[in-house]
């Protein structure tokens, strides 16, 4: 392992359900309920991703990119409201590959508002190389194109990345992109089919650098 990368929902912090909240309440407003199982199989797409399949699959007649921007100004809103909390096993993690001398990212499918706001907030900005929002790249996760991208920033090939990721969606991307991914059981990112993963765990604190 020469660079691990992360994703940020629902892996440095336990954000799916704030994502899940507002989608909530916005599909309510579009007069829609959203049921639990459809909620988890938008977990890892980016938002932009997320409207236009809702508009789709419910022939909705709405604006994605004013809905976009709406959902965007909640979640940065919430982020500047309140004092957020890293996953357990996180801050230890980061500190192991930066005494390890491991390059760490970020490539997450959130707007980069909200993944810069976020990172600030948990104080966890100095460990990463940089931060990679979906909206970034051409095509989102589960499309590889976002940790391709991540690995060449990072100057290594995928095949000597280390993803950690909680979606299938995620997952899928990092697998796609020849890369070893680690498969993280959140609760809070609902059930989630993680066995494309190459080892999954229930707790961050489990893993161990040394090994990968």
């Amino acid at each position: 392992m020469k660079a691990f990368i992360f994703d940020m929902d629902g892996v440095i912090m336990d954000s799916e359900p704030l994502h899940n909240e507002i989608i909530v309440e916005m599909m309510t407003l579009f007069g829609l309920k959203a049921e639990e199982p459809y909620l988890a199989s938008l977990c890892g797409l980016t938002i932009d991703h997320i409207f236009e399949k809702i508009k789709s699959d419910y022939n909705l007649d709405i604006s994605v990119n004013d809905t976009v921007k709406k959902y965007n100004g909640k979640l940065v809103a919430h982020v500047h409201a309140n004092q957020l909390v890293p996953i357990s096993g996180i801050p230890e993690l980061l500190q192991q590959l930066q005494a390890a001398n491991i390059p760490a990212a970020v490539a997450s499918s959130s707007p980069i508002e909200f993944i810069e706001a976020s990172i600030d907030n948990l104080n966890l900005t100095h460990y990463f190389q940089f931060l990679l929002s979906g909206d970034e790249v051409e095509h989102g996760k589960p499309a590889p194109d976002i940790y391709l991208e991540a690995a060449k920033r990072l100057t290594v090939t995928p095949v000597d990345c280390v993803v950690l990721e909680d979606s299938h969606n995620g997952a899928t991307a990092a697998k796609s992109a020849g890369m070893k991914c680690i498969g993280f059981k959140n609760p809070g990112s609902g059930i989630q089919d993680l066995s494309i993963t190459d080892i999954i765990v229930d707790d961050v604190n489990d893993i161990d650098i040394s090994i990968l």
